[in-house]
């Protein structure tokens, strides 16, 4: 059997498309579903200098050229050109099948040398049938839509109606509605990746979390209930609005974190490299079958809710209950038994409850969902230290001494605060009591532990809140 195998890359996905361009050894199928920026451009020159068989699918709609990219300098390289009639139907996702078993998909056109937060990331495929899909679609779509100047097809393989699958090709009489299942394959194929990279993160986060808690937790917990402490006495020697503001914000802070750490669930055993690497499999081939928008439209009630505890067990490292999830599934009702065609773009179960078009545009809307969670979460503070602080241990170690030196201060603001009342003078005046703290005692404990992020839970929002005045 063909090993099949993907992969999503962000930072790297410029080494990725370069060195799987460069390996080439035949032929290079390109297709792409916006404007060409000057990386990829760049690739592609390569490709063709190295006397590899470069064939291109471009738009040919005025929005889609890209300014100083001249496809003629490819065409004189030896590149075979299809150029979409104006009005032709328009790609779902940019693809490129190298020497008929890799395929690369999702922001190609858009690729970057740096990395860029707000890109979907390339998708890298190793899949000879979807390949092979990719490819006769393609040489349909060149065949059928291409201007006549580049009628012949070049470089792309035959696909004649008789002899390709139905999967693979299909006839769309309205452009608008032109969505077939080797483009869908791609975008569901691309959504699914990049929901378990969201997942992936959350595991770090929440493992972050798990690893502050031990290391930190109790300190973190003192230094709040100290910062609450203060700040009600400091409310009342001033009985001021704003005193009396700080001080129950300080104690909600204070409330919300204990219930927090309550409600916790116990931490999962600790995982050794070959039992991560075996769960990622499983989460993988669970989310294949139980993701709500691959089953019938009565079965998606349960789909979700299986799908939401996979999330769950998943993002918290429970192995256990991932196996646990896997034997009902097996064992249980199969409320999501997705078709295939074995050509690796069979259709969605269900499929026929929405037009190809409907089901294109609905995992282009999650892919577009997924972008944006991934660059929030890639925005906040916490990822930001999670990217910079690889030693955990001297990371807790040094806010740990920081959290102490802070309590030390409240200590010492506390015992101002709760001086003698006034004494007589020497000279009879009275010496009052003071009434608000030295100007060296905090009213916030100004910690580099992160903030929090809708991802965020437990030691992390609470340690944003002690660091709030």
């Amino acid at each position: 059997m063909t090993d099949v195998s993907d992969s999503l890359h962000f930072a790297d996905a410029h080494a990725l498309v370069a060195q799987q361009l460069g390996s080439a050894r035949q032929q290079v199928l390109c297709a792409l579903a916006g404007p060409c920026g000057r990386p990829l451009f760049e690739l592609l020159l390569g490709c063709c200098r190295k006397g590899i068989a470069l064939t291109l699918v471009v738009s040919g709609e005025p929005q889609d050229q890209a300014p100083g990219i001249a496809w003629e300098r490819l065409g004189a390289l030896g590149a075979t050109l299809h150029r979409l009639r104006a009005g032709a139907p328009r790609l779902h996702t940019s693809v490129c099948v190298v020497d008929g078993a890799t395929v690369l998909s999702g922001d190609l056109a858009r690729l970057q040398v740096l990395p860029d937060a707000q890109s979907a990331g390339v998708l890298l495929q190793t899949n000879a049938a979807l390949a092979d899909d990719c490819a006769r679609g393609l040489s349909q779509l060149a065949v059928e839509h291409a201007g006549a100047q580049d009628a012949a097809p070049g470089g792309l393989p035959v696909a004649p109606a008789a002899a390709a699958p139905a999967t693979a090709l299909a006839t769309f009489d309205d452009p608008q509605q032109w969505a077939p299942p080797w483009q869908t394959a791609l975008l569901q194929a691309h959504a699914l990746a990049l929901q378990a990279d969201l997942a992936d993160m959350h595991r770090t986060i929440n493992a972050f979390d798990q690893a502050q808690d031990a290391a930190i937790g109790p300190l973190l917990r003192d230094c709040l209930d100290a910062k609450r402490q203060h700040l009600q006495a400091l409310h009342a020697q001033t009985g001021s609005d704003e005193a009396r503001a700080q001080a129950d914000d300080a104690q909600a802070q204070f409330d919300r974190y204990t219930q927090d750490q309550d409600a916790k669930p116990a931490a999962a055993p600790a995982l050794d490299a070959a039992a991560q690497a075996q769960m990622k499999q499983l989460y993988r081939k669970l989310a294949m079958r139980l993701h709500p928008d691959r089953v019938e439209e009565d079965d998606k009630t349960e789909a979700q809710a299986l799908f939401q505890r996979l999330q769950a067990s998943y993002e918290h490292n429970d192995f256990a209950a991932l196996l646990a999830l896997e034997q009902q599934v097996l064992l249980g009702p199969q409320v999501v038994p997705g078709a295939s065609t074995g050509t690796g773009t069979g259709t969605l179960r269900g499929a026929g409850l929405r037009s190809p078009a409907q089901q294109a545009a609905a995992l282009k809307d999650r892919l577009a969902q997924h972008q944006r969670d991934r660059a929030g979460i890639l925005r906040s503070a916490t990822w930001q230290t999670l990217s910079t602080q690889s030693n955990w241990t001297l990371w807790f170690s040094q806010q740990a001494s920081y959290l102490h030196a802070e309590m030390q201060r409240y200590a010492q603001a506390l015992g101002a605060s709760s001086a003698p009342p006034a004494q007589p003078g020497p000279e009879g005046a009275l010496a009052t009591a003071p009434t608000a703290a030295p100007a060296d005692a905090p009213t916030a404990i100004p910690t580099a532990v992160p903030t929090a992020t809708p991802s965020d839970t437990g030691a992390q929002a609470s340690a944003h809140a002690a660091a709030a005045p």
